[in-house]
């Protein structure tokens, strides 16, 4: 499966959330995550190259997921395999033995909605603000096509008042993460 998603900056989240709400979502209550990543030592950050694995120990509330992404034409291109584990403690700790890179953790507040075949989240992340997401699972393994669904998914999100310029592509949140963290 490959997850394709566009994100972006969210500018006005009453109003998105207003929009998404009377076209009959209902969103789940908040989550709090928290995203602890790594990559293969020496792997660049922020610009991790495409085919780079990818692994993420996320806390939500008070359960763990275990998730590898290798991102493929772009960084919201990506195969996903994902997991709930049980000691999410005892993986990080595994990952940082097997002398992985630990790269920033990310902290957020998230509440989750669908529509029709698309999930859809409003982040707000600590020290980088506010962000939604819309992202759909998929089976096809031709680029061109998960090209066409991003171009969906953003046609969707511009349905919302969320603008091109908004988008937040290859890279550049965890640029912006990066960026945020090193001023600190």
């Amino acid at each position: 499966m490959y997850e394709v998603e566009v994100k972006a900056v969210l500018k006005d989240r009453e109003a998105v959330k207003e929009k998404l709400q009377n076209l009959g979502c209902k969103f789940s209550e908040e989550l709090h995550q928290i995203d602890y990543v790594f990559a293969p030592k020496g792997t660049p950050y922020p610009d991790v190259p495409m085919g780079a694995t990818v692994l993420r120990v996320r806390k939500q509330n008070d359960k763990y997921f275990f998730t590898l992404k290798i991102p493929q034409s772009s960084h919201q291109d990506c195969i996903e395999r994902e997991m709930e584990i049980k000691d999410g403690a005892m993986m990080v700790e595994i990952l940082e033995l097997m002398k992985w890179d630990k790269l920033p953790t990310v902290d957020k507040k998230r509440i989750k909605t669908s529509f029709k075949d698309m999930e859809i989240v409003l982040d707000v992340v600590e020290q980088l603000g506010e962000f939604i997401e819309v992202e759909k699972m998929v089976k096809h393994e031709d680029y061109e096509d998960r090209k066409k669904i991003q171009e969906e998914l953003f046609d969707f999100l511009s349905t919302l008042g969320v603008s091109k310029e908004d988008q937040v592509i290859d890279g550049k949140y965890d640029i912006m993460l990066y960026s945020k963290l090193n001023e600190l």
